[in-house]
């Protein structure tokens, strides 16, 4: 579990068949993500099975986005978000949130489960068309 610029992995893991599907925009156009995890305003976190992108959205605010493999799904996901929360935390940030597609109830019992809390929710168009987001919190 480490902060990563490698936007090589970063890119790998996004666009996996498990995982692109599930990130916002047209699922069939590749994502890249380079110039984010270039810009060290943000922190990209990796580990063995996926990662999180944590990018920066006011001071001390970051939005976080996850990809994680289906064999790091359940109690390898748990430990390496815990990890996650805390080295943001460690590092300055002040405000956690996080977007979760509503038909993502998987996401939204991680995301609890993780100690977020519910925030309201957002409509925005991501490149798929309006989707009504619920979005979730935490304040250190």
């Amino acid at each position: 579990m480490r902060r990563t610029f490698d936007a090589e992995r970063i890119n790998y893991l996004v666009n996996h068949e498990s995982v692109r599907p599930f990130i916002g925009g047209d699922p069939e156009c590749p994502l890249d993500l380079s110039a984010a995890v270039a810009d060290d305003q943000n922190f990209f976190l990796d580990g063995e099975h996926g990662g999180f992108a944590c990018c920066w959205s006011a001071p001390n605010t970051y939005e976080i986005h996850t990809f994680i493999l289906p064999e790091g799904r359940g109690p390898w996901a748990m430990q390496f978000a815990a990890w996650g929360k805390q080295f943001l935390f460690d590092n300055g940030a002040r405000h956690i949130w996080t977007r979760v597609h509503p038909e993502a109830r998987n996401v939204k019992a991680f995301t609890l489960r993780m100690g977020l809390e519910p925030a309201g929710t957002h409509r925005i168009d991501l490149g798929a068309g309006p989707v009504t987001y619920d979005l979730f919190e935490r304040r250190a």
